[in-house]
């Protein structure tokens, strides 16, 4: 996929060496899933939060993983399919077990992202890109917000 100053171009032999439970997918199908990453979940022009091109790649590795196996529903050769979350409750007769992963109210995607190990990994890994910076302006604790991509929030008065 071309046209924007892409920061970052999916490379199948290092996703396969990062993620060798996927090396067995159709390249063809990784780079589809980092396309659809690049144009609707995770910003690869330089205008996102994450300043770091090899932390932004090793962020897409982990969303084509987890796109991997949500929408390719591939079960890869040796993948390890350890469910997410503490195993909350357990029986063993007729064998039944539940897992739990909470995680703090606030976001829809939280959930679609925890579904996955991969996605769980990206969910946290992103954490401290999604919110807003505070700058305090001297030491009145008075400042403004400024959210990736917009213009500053001005406080009359400063």
């Amino acid at each position: 996929m071309s046209t924007p100053p892409y920061l970052v171009t999916f490379n199948f032999d290092q996703f396969a060496l990062e993620y060798p439970e996927f090396a067995t997918v159709d390249p063809v199908r990784a780079q589809s899933m980092f396309n659809i990453a690049q144009l609707s979940i995770l910003d690869n022009t330089g205008g996102s939060p994450v300043k770091s091109v090899s932390t932004l790649a090793e962020l897409f590795n982990m969303l084509v993983a987890h796109m991997l196996t949500i929408f390719g529903r591939v079960a890869p050769a040796g993948a390890n399919n350890t469910p997410i979350g503490r195993m909350s409750s357990a029986t063993q007769g007729t064998v039944n077990v539940s897992f739990e992963y909470k995680i703090p109210e606030g976001s829809a995607l939280a959930a679609w992202f925890n579904t996955t190990q991969y996605g769980a990994m990206f969910w946290v890994a992103t954490a401290r890109f999604r919110s807003a910076r505070y700058m305090a302006s001297g030491s009145s604790g008075i400042g403004r917000s400024h959210a990736y991509g917009a213009s500053p929030v001005v406080i009359p008065g400063l």
